[in-house]
């Protein structure tokens, strides 16, 4: 299985990332903002992180692990579909999730993950939350992952998750 997770900054996607590849076996949790950091940065930073993806998972998949989840953000069918077909030859249930919060919700994520931080970002991210979540929205109408409100807990996120892709333990 395939399980992406697409939203914008600071709404969880690392946070439930790493949360359902605990609790799925056999499972990888690849960070899409992690594969594409590099200094400098790639020209294409979308080519560089689905190339990459394309090494990793079947480099994964040699070692036994048969379940992916990968956080990013996509902000086009075209995007997705582009990492589907990279993909296609492992004939995994691909799964897209589109992250829900409302925006007031996502701003505290943000100023309560800064006041952690020894980098003072928080301009940038707040400036980064609301490009990012305008271009989703600019996607309206286009498949950009079946939506999944991420208000709750984790535990409680995990838990609907795992039902809803058919894994419940």
């Amino acid at each position: 299985m395939i399980i992406l997770l697409n939203g914008p900054l600071g709404i969880g996607k690392t946070t439930l990332a790493d949360a359902l590849m605990e609790s799925i076996d056999q499972c990888v949790m690849l960070d899409g903002d992690s594969l594409v950091a590099a200094n400098p940065e790639p020209t294409d930073g979308l080519e560089h992180l689905h190339s990459t993806l394309s090494l990793l998972v079947p480099h994964y998949r040699k070692l036994g692990y048969q379940h992916f989840v990968i956080a990013h953000i996509w902000t086009s069918q075209e995007q997705i579909d582009d990492l589907r077909r990279r993909l296609a030859s492992y004939d995994a249930d691909f799964r897209c999730f589109l992250l829900t919060l409302p925006t007031e919700e996502n701003l505290k994520r943000i100023n309560r993950r800064a006041s952690g931080r020894a980098v003072d970002e928080i301009d940038f991210e707040l400036h980064t939350v609301a490009e990012e979540r305008e271009m989703l929205k600019r996607g309206t109408g286009v498949d950009l992952g079946e939506p999944f409100d991420v208000s709750a807990s984790p535990l409680v996120l995990v838990n609907a998750m795992l039902a809803q892709l058919g894994l419940c333990q």
